[in-house]
């Protein structure tokens, strides 16, 4: 868990404007300083265990968590993913760091509810992976933090090894019908990841 100052920002559609510029492109993604834009909303609905609404302003933003993946709807222990976000998230104030703005209006954002990050907190307790994906050398810690989970046994680690099956191998298995076991794999492997 990171702290620092956050900044909440008066108008949504002042913040939206400068996000569109950045659209598709990723920003720093570390803890912000108190320079960076941080902005301040309500969750209003949970779609699933790594995405949510949150009210900015006026406007409500389908916003996913960056650098983790939960399993998808219909993949074993999707509910439990999705109802452990909810009790985290459901109609918190949360300050968000966005990542990447989507042109459709969508949004890649690390969430905090106090000190709390959403997404190492999801890892922690065995609802999401880290997802090796958008792994940056920055985010490596959560590597660990996955490691611990999967060493004790928490949440989707407690499924048959047969179940724990990473959401973006889960969706190339109806693609490519082939996947590759990340339940045996070292922190240094997942690091690994962001190197590429």
């Amino acid at each position: 868990m990171r702290g620092c100052g956050r900044r909440s920002v008066a108008s949504w559609a002042l913040a939206w404007s400068l996000l569109a510029g950045l659209a598709c492109l990723p920003v720093h993604a570390a803890r912000p300083a108190d320079h960076q834009l941080m902005l301040a909303g309500t969750v209003t609905k949970i779609v699933d265990g790594d995405t949510l609404i949150v009210k900015l302003d006026r406007q409500r933003v389908r916003v996913h968590l960056f650098g983790i993946d939960a399993p998808d709807p219909g993949q074993p222990w999707s509910r439990e993913a999705t109802a452990a976000l909810a009790q985290l998230a459901l109609n918190q104030h949360v300050d968000l760091e966005p990542v990447v703005s989507h042109r459709d209006g969508r949004m890649t954002a690390i969430l905090f509810v106090g000190e709390d990050e959403l997404g190492a907190t999801l890892v922690g307790n065995g609802n999401a992976w880290v997802d090796r994906q958008d792994l940056r050398p920055s985010d490596t810690g959560l590597c660990e933090v996955e490691a611990s989970a999967r060493e004790a046994k928490r949440g989707l680690w407690s499924l048959p090894k047969s179940q724990q099956v990473a959401p973006w191998e889960y969706r190339q298995r109806f693609v490519h019908r082939r996947h590759v076991d990340y339940g045996a794999e070292t922190v240094e492997q997942c690091m690994a990841a962001a190197k590429k």
